[in-house]
């Protein structure tokens, strides 16, 4: 039923994307970690206390995010076939965001097509943390790729890699992660201990989906004749990042499109200068996000199906956990 549902929520990521009319459980979960970080907060106020109030929101909120959905499985396939597997779908579903990901780029790449740069600022901070205000037609562009090849990995392929795996309670226990350190797993003065765990869990959680996803990337530029640039920028590369995971997707995209990212950027208005990656190649443009759109297309489409294929053969092995 998991590989059928897999399926179906893939088919719906892919086309619809995230609708904003649609319950989402991560944005319940998002409004849980701010409670638990006030709640923890008044509690701790060293840095050790911190990390350790960090490491009790991770538990509380993984395994909590992890028994509810247990439970609710077993309850609804118990009631009745058909609609446990309506919501095992529907669980897979608003784990994965492939679809949305791509939605925002192609936001952004409109604008910028259409010369509504200020609008293209606004459509590129909802990708991400950096400021936009002051880009041009460039910076804006290596915003957009940045984002769409580092949450290439952990917004599609971590997600199927660990429903394949585990089930949809492994792939909801990774959404939950992703999340916790997407709130709390920044490396400031004032996360920099309240986020400690839930980064360090993420970085081992994406530790294969990551790499798995720059094989795909370039894989998927073969066919343009551009997987050998493609293992060159990732061999030279995949290290030029803060995070251990995420310039190998960004590595292997950047040199399938020949487009130089990193270098400056501006957060909170403080001016952050990271390594170049493929500094040899050109500053992306509009026409380069479409580039980019196409070769995260297909990228999606060669992570399916070799993920539905491994989810097969673990179900048809049965040693699948969940």
């Amino acid at each position: 039923m998991t590989v059928i549902a897999m399926v179906m929520a893939y088919v719906l990521d892919y086309f619809i994307g995230d609708p904003r009319y649609l319950p989402h459980p991560v944005r319940f979960l998002g409004a849980a970690i701010d409670v638990l970080e006030k709640f923890v907060r008044r509690l701790f106020y060293t840095p050790r206390g911190l990390k350790l109030g960090g490491a009790i929101i991770l538990v509380i909120c993984a395994a909590g995010a992890v028994l509810i959905t247990v439970y609710l499985l077993t309850i609804v396939y118990r009631i009745h076939m058909a609609a446990g597997l309506f919501l095992e779908i529907y669980i897979l579903f608003v784990v994965l965001a492939g679809g949305d990901l791509r939605n925002h780029v192609r936001e952004v790449e409109k604008n910028l097509r259409e010369g509504r740069l200020k609008k293209a600022r606004e459509s590129a901070a909802l990708l991400v943390s950096r400021d936009t205000g002051s880009l041009d037609e460039s910076g804006v562009s290596r915003s957009a790729l940045e984002s769409l090849f580092e949450n290439s990995a952990d917004g599609l392929v971590a997600p199927l890699l660990f429903a394949a795996v585990g089930g949809p309670a492994a792939a909801v226990f990774y959404k939950t992660v992703n999340t916790l350190d997407s709130m709390l797993g920044y490396k400031t003065k004032e996360y920099g201990n309240l986020g400690f765990f839930a980064a360090k869990t993420d970085d081992i959680l994406n530790f294969i989906p990551a790499r798995l996803t720059a094989l795909y990337i370039i894989l998927a530029g073969a066919g343009r004749g551009r997987w050998q640039k493609g293992w060159q920028v990732l061999a030279a590369d995949r290290r030029k990042h803060d995070s251990p995971n995420s310039a190998w997707p960004e590595a292997a995209a950047a040199g399938v499109l020949d487009v130089r990212l990193g270098g400056k950027d501006i957060y909170r208005g403080e001016i952050i200068d990271r390594a170049l990656i493929n500094g040899s190649g050109k500053e992306p443009l509009h026409n380069d996000i479409r580039r980019g759109l196409n070769l995260f297309r297909n990228t999606s489409l060669l992570a399916f199906i070799s993920i539905i294929f491994i989810a097969y053969l673990f179900r048809t092995w049965e040693v699948y956990p969940f």
